[in-house]
């Protein structure tokens, strides 16, 4: 009888450790949306010039676009820094002993994302 009542416990915590690790990836995704909509902010510009040359008038640059596309891949990075900080905190009550999978996975995932998103203002930014 307890082994039943053991595998339905170990049904059940794989069940909140897989939702989990899709509410991360939703975190994820919701960042690099924001990432792509700040990049597409940002050069939204150049396209303005390119359309504003072909039309004969002069090049005029947009420092807001620039600036807004900066700060959106910025909102992008901290969703996935709040994102990556929630799931390893609800991974802690989740299995507090820490046994396999772990959280590397999803570690080096946030991870991956949020300095992509930081090259990625700091090339907006630079550019």
């Amino acid at each position: 009888m307890s082994d039943k009542s053991d595998r339905t416990y170990a049904t059940g915590q794989l069940r909140d450790r897989l939702a989990n690790e899709r509410t991360l990836l939703a975190w994820v995704r919701t960042a690099i949306a924001l990432m792509g909509f700040g990049l597409v902010v940002a050069k939204f510009s150049v396209f303005l010039d390119m359309v504003g040359a072909q039309a004969g008038l002069e090049a005029t640059h947009h420092p807001t676009a620039r600036i807004t596309g900066v700060a959106l891949v910025l909102v992008g990075v901290l969703v996935a820094v709040a994102g990556s900080q929630r799931t390893v905190a609800y991974a802690r009550i989740l299995d507090p002993d820490g046994r396999p999978p772990g959280n590397g996975v999803l570690i080096g995932t946030s991870v991956l994302v949020i300095l992509f998103g930081v090259a990625l203002a700091i090339y907006l930014a630079l550019a």
